[in-house]
């Protein structure tokens, strides 16, 4: 079990920081991939060792939408970061914690034992964290109402264990990483009286106006007012109901119209920009590349290589 043990990877052992490392027996990979979502490695029984954090990545190119179950582990919580944008809906079985576009970095955090359902449409990338419940010590808390939320700093320490020489060659930094992103997501709970989130049919006419309005001038005052809402009870509700602050998923709906002009392969990019509301080809590619990991160019030619 996770809090009696050593974590073992394929052919690596992942410690925490603080820990000394322990050595593996041989060289091998420091995130192993699942076949199915949520499905933490065992590992075998070390007299003495400390807590524990394992990290997966759940990964699928293409496919039909998935309906998945799984049941937190009681030995950990698990931190999921998504690495590229999806669509994604999460629930227990009395509640729906999310539903609907997921940006890269978005973070999900399940507590031990939660019995959670997911249904997910490729293309997706998920890296799995899980966290043995020992790493936090005095400090920890439920996390069952933990609202996913977005990490720009995450995504990038996420992507960085994707370099064959690190997850591969350099264990520790893996360690380093995956306790960095576990800190970050666990240090996200919620203070007490934290106001309700925006309510459903508000948020859908926010997206078709959002729809409507994607190539001109948008601010705050006009986003509060196709939901209805004073500025101020906007604001707070749109972050408690989604994660996010309201200029960076307009941004973020900004970049996935982007990209589906992009796959129809008809406009130059300084025309993608115009189009989709930015008033600069340079602003453009530099929030392309917040939220994708790739210049709009290089997502483009991927996008053909794979068609």
């Amino acid at each position: 079990m996770l809090v009696d043990a050593t974590l073992e990877m394929p052919g690596r052992f992942i410690g925490v920081a603080g820990l000394a490392p322990v050595e593996p027996p041989e060289t091998g990979a420091a995130l192993y991939t699942e076949t199915k979502w949520l499905e933490p490695r065992e590992m075998p029984g070390t007299a003495g060792a400390g807590p524990q954090i394992a990290v997966s990545r759940w990964i699928a190119a293409r496919g039909k939408p998935r309906t998945e179950f799984a049941t937190m582990p009681d030995h950990c919580h698990v931190v999921a970061l998504a690495l590229r944008d999806t669509w994604m809906s999460l629930a227990t079985p009395s509640k729906r914690l999310f539903e609907g576009a997921m940006p890269s970095g978005t973070i999900l955090v399940g507590a031990p034992g939660q019995p959670l359902q997911a249904r997910v449409t490729p293309p997706f990338d998920f890296l799995h964290i899980y966290v043995d419940n020992r790493f936090f010590e005095k400090d920890l808390v439920a996390v069952r109402d933990v609202e996913p939320f977005r990490d720009a700093l995450a995504v990038e320490l996420g992507r960085s264990l994707l370099n064959e020489d690190v997850h591969r060659f350099q264990p520790d930094y893996a360690r380093v990483v995956a306790a960095a992103i576990a800190m970050r997501a666990m240090g996200n709970r919620p203070a007490k009286g934290r106001c309700g989130g925006l309510p459903k049919w508000r948020l859908q006419r926010l997206e078709q106006y959002l729809a409507d309005h994607i190539d001109q001038r948008v601010g705050l005052d006009d986003m509060a007012a196709a939901a209805g809402l004073s500025k101020m009870h906007f604001a707070a509700q749109f972050r408690a109901a989604t994660g996010f602050r309201p200029h960076e998923y307009l941004l973020f709906k900004r970049i996935e119209r982007a990209k589906a002009i992009l796959a129809a392969g008809q406009m130059s990019l300084v025309e993608v920009a115009f189009s989709v509301g930015f008033n600069a080809q340079a602003h453009f590619s530099t929030v392309f590349k917040r939220f994708t990991g790739k210049s709009p160019a290089r997502w483009k030619q991927e996008r053909l290589c794979a068609a």
